[in-house]
């Protein structure tokens, strides 16, 4: 029981901001980083990296990885706006191409900040506050690849 006790006092002293799904960029935040260090930091961490590089003229390059699963593959905000319509069909409905293009999309990251959720494609707790500080998918793209977002 007493351990019991120090676990639930530990817990109770630990910031709001430390217990969300990504502290890290909450901290980031809090400090006033810049949309380029946040964005730095998004991209080395959720995957990114994996199969970008930071590229240039607003665009992010490929990896060699990224470059050979970039093979048939339809891009990211073509991938999420897909999900918008195999969102409302049930998983077990579902063609073999809504099945691949929702593998994508948990594959290739795009759930850390998306979620699909009663038949709908909405944002995680990271995602309303990425949207929030005007650093969507396209606006970390942008930044990362040396151009400025309108905000």
């Amino acid at each position: 029981m007493k351990d019991f006790c120090l676990i639930l006092v530990l817990c109770a002293s630990v910031p709001a901001w430390a217990q969300s799904p990504d502290a890290t960029l909450n901290k980031m935040i809090a400090a006033g980083r810049s949309p380029q260090e946040l964005a730095a930091y998004l991209f080395d961490s959720h995957g990114c990296k994996n199969c970008h590089t930071a590229g240039k003229d607003g665009k992010l390059g490929f990896t060699k990885k990224g470059a050979d699963r970039a093979q048939g593959f339809q891009g990211c905000i073509s991938t999420l706006k897909a999900m918008t319509v195999i969102a409302k069909v049930p998983a077990d409905q579902r063609s073999t191409t809504q099945r691949q293009r929702a593998q994508q999309f948990e594959e290739f990251g795009c759930a850390t900040c998306h979620e699909v959720a009663d038949g709908k494609v909405g944002l995680t707790a990271v995602g309303a506050k990425l949207a929030h500080l005007h650093l969507g998918c396209v606006d970390v793209e942008k930044v990362l690849a040396g151009k400025s977002t309108d905000h």
